[in-house]
């Protein structure tokens, strides 16, 4: 079985405080803030579902096309 040595924890190396000092506070994950969801309209939702079905029909015809081409 394969050791853990020490240098290879990154967590308070110092390699990993000069990477955190050399980024910007705007390039760190931390300090990033997710977007929060957004409140669909009634027309924007209808639009989104009938793409999602759309996508599914058209992976059917896909999957379709490949099982008859297979046979021949």
């Amino acid at each position: 079985m394969i050791e853990k040595n020490k240098t290879d924890d990154f967590s308070g190396s110092l390699e990993t405080e000069l990477v955190l000092s050399s980024l910007e506070s705007s390039q760190l994950t931390e300090a990033k803030k997710p977007f929060p969801r957004r409140n669909l309209g009634p027309s924007q939702t209808l639009v989104l579902w009938i793409m999602r079905i759309y996508v599914l029909f058209m992976m059917a015809v896909v999957i379709y096309q490949i099982w008859s081409g297979a046979g021949n």
